[in-house]
């Protein structure tokens, strides 16, 4: 396959923990080889860090990967270019999303709770939401038709870029035999603080942007309902919260709480400031 491929990565620190150069041998040996591997490091929000990156790239497919990401076979990037090459109307693919192996109870317990941490391998081609930033791959014309990464929003890259890329008229898609391995915080109270986190980053997007305020589905081959109003949000939000305090699902339930917590204290405290 002759394709020439970027492979971009934000990257705060270069290292994140010696997983950046696993993650660089993995992309080495693939099927596909990049035609270029750019880490932008020292660039945040992420959005920001990946319109750094493709701005220098030279491929004519970008294909983004969080630097905490494994490759979960040597034939990732070239099953991800393949749909572009067979199908008509695909604007992004992505892979199956799977926590690494050797994870803790704790990890494994947490991924099959928290809503869309982890996504089966599947057998086929999918319409489907859960193509995320942990991997994936687009056009490069496509990505700056449609205005390239928001560069100031820390929360919600992943559903406004695939807000747009829909409205473009195009499918976004997870590919068949192909997965990536993005792993769970170690830890319940990094668990939480991080749930804390993106609630805060919720709020202020929700304050500063609201039209920028995105669903986030879960399902293969559903009807993409790009917004709904806060008022559904938040009753949703009680009855899954409900709903896992009766289930026994107490980490999810916890994660809930925890999000929400950020989302109000931060909403409150941007009130006061104004």
């Amino acid at each position: 396959m002759d394709t020439k491929v970027s492979v971009i990565i934000p990257s705060l620190d270069g290292n994140r923990g010696g997983n950046l150069e696993k993650l660089k041998e993995q992309l080495k040996r693939q099927s596909l080889q990049p035609l270029e591997i750019i880490v932008v490091t020292g660039i945040s929000p992420n959005g920001k860090a990946r319109n750094e990156g493709a701005v220098k790239a030279c491929g004519e497919y970008l294909v983004f990967i969080d630097d905490d990401v494994s490759l979960g076979n040597e034939k990732v990037i070239e099953n991800l270019v393949k749909p572009f090459k067979e199908t008509n109307n695909i604007g992004m693919t992505g892979p199956s999303q799977l926590i690494p192996e050797g994870s803790s109870w704790f990890q494994m317990i947490s991924s099959k709770q928290i809503p869309r941490s982890s996504f089966p391998v599947q057998d086929r081609l999918i319409d489907s939401d859960m193509v995320t930033h942990t991997c994936l791959c687009m056009s490069a014309n496509l990505f700056k038709e449609i205005g390239m990464e928001n560069p100031n929003i820390v929360s919600g890259t992943d559903p406004d870029l695939r807000y747009r890329v829909r409205n473009a008229g195009y499918r976004i898609c997870v590919v068949p035999d192909t997965w990536a391995y993005h792993p769970m915080p170690d830890y319940f109270t990094t668990l939480m603080s991080k749930a804390f986190a993106r609630g805060q980053n919720s709020a202020e997007v929700r304050i500063n942007s609201p039209d920028m305020i995105f669903e986030l589905g879960e399902g293969y081959n559903m009807d993409f309902i790009p917004k709904r109003n806060l008022f559904f949000r938040f009753l949703r939000m009680c009855y899954r919260t409900i709903l896992c305090l009766f289930s026994g699902k107490f980490i999810a339930m916890s994660y809930m709480l925890s999000y929400s917590a950020g989302n109000i204290l931060h909403t409150i405290r941007r009130n006061l400031i104004h």
